[in-house]
């Protein structure tokens, strides 16, 4: 069994820096892929994780041959289990990946945040293609190292932040780009989460694991501690061993169509508000400001985020009285206003209702992607087609990154200022130590 140690991590996180230094890739480019399957046959999938959101995304992909399931509490895959009883079922992805790999061509993670990167890893490294649950990753240092693994590794990935696949996604980076506000010069996202508790006092560790679990492997890379029905299997996003707080959960989905239509890489400034955080666990509620320079021909702007029932001010353009949506983004430029509703990009409508009537809607620029299917999208490109549209390389890696950087400000109470190039928060070493972790053997 492949065992993971900390100096095979240390290998891999030193790959961020050929990460930063790859220039962005076209779906087109000829020989980028490899190990792709013939779109006449179905692609043989292993999935890690088998209950909560696992069971969707294995149910997504349920046309292809699903040959393997792993989870560490089979409680919580029976049901799964039962559906594609021909499927092998581990509890170590380790194991699974090695006695399968001659019949594994993909594999989907989903995880708690802190066994993405591992597992995701582990099947990269095998030359199989991957399906990562939102975030990414765990930490910045581990985006950059997955970034550049998929890269030399010529595999097909997706991250699972599915608004990306949308139909509001591609009509607001079309009308933001044909200029229908003007310059974009401040964009507020707001969520309704956490709906677990964050800011509390840890739990105690004196819990009896469930018969059916193994808690050593669900901790995995983390360090060890006594189980708690208070942070498994659900509550685990208030701890930062574990998850990546209300930000993490849904930051890659309400930051992604901004991310996308606004280009928000390369240097930033970042700074938060925030309550409750400590070094275990995650805040009760998060304000979090990004500050972007000039990018190319677009000019600076500032992108916020709120959580935690934070809100930014309702826009007047709604009228009197008029109350917020639980979750949207609102698009502020020199000649107008977008409103998006929702958390995944959908329903992109011009505020005040009048502009909307009188509406011309700029030509359609973008490729739509079937039914608006993210897994579907992942599968058609392990067959040959067009690269995924939230892959690790083009896409999702970057916008994993710029989310996570918003909980290192939350964590280290001051302002970061991002230098893309070098992966650091300019002198600011309290701060760096937060891209990284140590990992446990197990």
């Amino acid at each position: 069994m492949t065992q993971i140690s900390r100096r095979r991590f240390l290998q891999a996180a030193s790959l961020a820096a050929i990460a930063a230094s790859c220039p962005p890739l076209r779906a087109a480019e000829a020989d980028r892929f490899r190990n792709l399957v013939s779109p006449n046959k179905r692609l043989r999938i292993a999935c890690v994780g088998a209950g909560g959101k696992a069971f969707s995304d294995i149910m997504a992909c349920s046309a292809e041959d699903i040959v393997a399931i792993c989870d560490v509490d089979f409680d919580r895959g029976l049901e799964i289990f039962g559906m594609f009883p021909n499927a092998a079922r581990y509890r170590d992805y380790r194991q699974m990946l090695n006695e399968k790999a001659d019949e594994i061509d993909a594999v989907i993670v989903t995880t708690p945040d802190h066994t993405h990167f591992p597992a995701a890893l582990m099947a990269i490294e095998m030359g199989k293609h991957v399906y990562v649950q939102k975030p990414l990753c765990h930490t910045i240092d581990e985006v950059r190292a997955l970034k550049a693994a998929a890269l030399k590794a010529g595999v097909v990935t997706q991250m699972g932040n599915q608004g990306h696949c949308n139909e509001g996604t591609r009509l607001l980076k079309e009308w933001v780009e044909a200029g229908v506000i003007g310059n974009v010069r401040e964009v507020h996202t707001w969520t309704n989460r956490p709906i677990w508790p964050q800011g509390m006092t840890p739990p105690a560790d004196d819990a009896v694991v469930p018969p059916t679990m193994d808690w050593n492997l669900w901790l995995g890379v983390a360090p060890v501690r006594g189980y708690s029905a208070q942070i498994a299997p659900f509550n685990w996003r208030g701890y930062w061993d574990y998850g990546c707080g209300a930000l993490g959960d849904m930051g890659c989905h309400g930051m992604d169509a901004p991310f996308w239509a606004l280009n928000l890489r390369g240097p930033v400034r970042v700074s938060a508000e925030s309550e409750g955080a400590t070094e275990l666990v995650a805040p009760k509620w998060s304000i979090v400001k990004y500050e972007f320079p000039q990018r190319g021909s677009l000019p600076p702007v500032t992108y916020t985020w709120y959580d935690g029932g934070k809100l930014p001010p309702v826009p007047e353009e709604l009228g009197p009285g008029a109350k917020l949506p639980q979750g949207a983004t609102l698009y502020r430029g020199d000649k107008g206003a977008i409103l998006s509703e929702g958390d995944y990009g959908e329903s992109p409508r011009l505020i005040p209702e009048s502009k909307m009537a009188t509406f011309k809607r700029p030509k359609k620029t973008l490729a739509r992607i079937p039914k608006s299917n993210s897994h579907q999208d992942w599968i058609t490109g392990c067959k040959g087609g067009p690269a995924p549209c939230s892959n690790i390389v083009d896409h999702s890696g970057d916008l994993s990154q710029l989310v996570l950087l918003g909980n290192v400000a939350i964590r280290a109470g001051k302002p970061i200022d991002w230098d893309p190039v070098k992966g650091v928060c300019v002198g600011l070493p309290e701060a760096n130590r937060l891209l990284s972790k140590s990992y446990r053997l197990f």
